[in-house]
């Protein structure tokens, strides 16, 4: 093969891993769309997106641009344990409502972004089968506290 044929094939290969790079990196800095599903906490109905595999739990709201005010992840877990979560990637603070059943058990406040190795990690310290996250401040701005009740409405 001639070499200005290897050197056409090596730019068209880098061209196409640069525009897959792009897109994907579109894709993933976004401002979350939603489904139908969401909570009320206080009678303050939340839109949330759900968080219930692999993937969406550990993608979590990382390189999300922005977060509606009265919007939020629910990760939804299939069993009860302690949990742990990170601001790896994140864009803005965050509350963390740690819930067991239709009980909030804790609230980690207003937890500020990190970037590809965060250093903090965030825990339950009880079993838990539900995290909702908020945007740093939330849970002051609307009075939610420890022992409140979350109902949930799933489409």
């Amino acid at each position: 093969m001639k070499i200005e044929t290897k050197v056409i094939i090596i730019f068209i290969s880098f061209l196409l891993i640069a525009f897959s790079a792009y897109q994907f990196n579109k894709s993933t800095n976004t401002v979350l769309t939603f489904d139908s599903s969401s909570v009320s906490i206080n009678d303050k109905i939340i839109k949330v997106e759900i968080a219930d595999d692999l993937f969406k739990r550990t993608k979590g709201l990382s390189n999300v641009i922005k977060l509606e005010e009265d919007a939020g992840m629910l990760f939804k877990f299939n069993d009860k344990q302690i949990r742990s979560f990170w601001m790896k990637n994140m864009n803005f603070s965050l509350d963390i409502l740690w819930i067991d059943g239709n009980k909030i058990i804790k609230i980690s406040k207003d937890l500020k972004p990190e970037g590809d190795e965060p250093k903090n990690k965030y825990f339950s310290l009880l079993p838990v089968d539900y995290v909702l996250e908020l945007n740093g401040g939330y849970c002051d701005r609307n009075e939610i506290k420890v022992g409140d009740e979350i109902k949930y409405y799933f489409d």
